[in-house]
């Protein structure tokens, strides 16, 4: 962020040569953590290293200093959100690793979504983490990879995660920090309705957006006029 800031007082300072350009815009970007192994730098930590970074880039080029905005969008809603399924069939496979010198089992859950309303696993190899939602169990853990209803390859939730060994068929899965770039690239892929959008605030809930129906979906075919004769 500090490398990108530097050089876009490059650029503004050659806009000035043009006229007053007050705003320098620096974007967003800002990290969340998806699994725990994300540990993303705290926002004050980058405001801090960037003010200082514009701050001696622009005594150095010798302009003044512009207001800065930024669009940290995903840092802010990215960790309010998260995605309910229900699980379906869940399967046991075996798995090689180590050269196929060794093997292990991998358990698919299936659940009712998938890249229809979470396309960044299949996009960008995104990862999450998954728990069950409805009970609290204490079966041991299995590794587990949460597949959605597509019928696609990459068609993959959660990649690689430990669920209890007990999930089993109408638990409720919740995927974490799904509240940005999820509902905003879903689609109606293989005519799949997307879900709703439910607020929750102090042991309240309400519908935000509701889910689609099949009389959504058919909503905008055409009516079919017959040949006559």
């Amino acid at each position: 962020f500090a490398e990108s800031a530097a050089r876009l007082l490059a650029v503004h300072r050659e806009l000035l040569a043009g006229g007053d350009v007050p705003e320098l815009n620096l974007g967003g970007g800002f990290g969340i953590a998806y699994t725990a192994a994300d540990d993303p730098a705290p926002i004050g930590e980058l405001a801090q290293r960037i003010a200082e970074t514009v701050a001696a880039g622009c005594e150095e080029l010798g302009i003044p200093l512009p207001v800065v905005a930024f669009e940290p969008g995903r840092s802010i809603i990215g960790t309010a959100g998260l995605t309910l399924y229900t699980v379906g069939t869940t399967k046991d496979v075996l798995v090689s690793y180590q050269d196929d010198a060794e093997t292990a089992v991998r358990r698919y859950v299936s659940v009712d979504g998938g890249m229809s309303d979470n396309a960044r696993p299949a996009l960008y190899e995104a990862q999450y983490s998954a728990r069950i939602a409805n009970r609290v169990s204490d079966a041991e853990p299995a590794l587990v990879r949460v597949a959605g209803k597509h019928c696609e390859s990459g068609d993959i939730v959660v990649d690689a995660d430990y669920l209890p060994g007990d999930v089993a068929p109408g638990d409720l899965l919740a995927v974490a920090a799904t509240g940005a770039y999820c509902w905003s690239l879903a689609s109606n892929y293989n005519y799949i309705g997307r879900p709703a959008v439910v607020a929750v605030r102090d042991g309240s809930a309400r519908v935000i957006v509701r889910g689609e129906t099949e009389e959504d979906l058919l909503a905008r075919d055409a009516a079919y006029e017959g040949v006559k004769g």
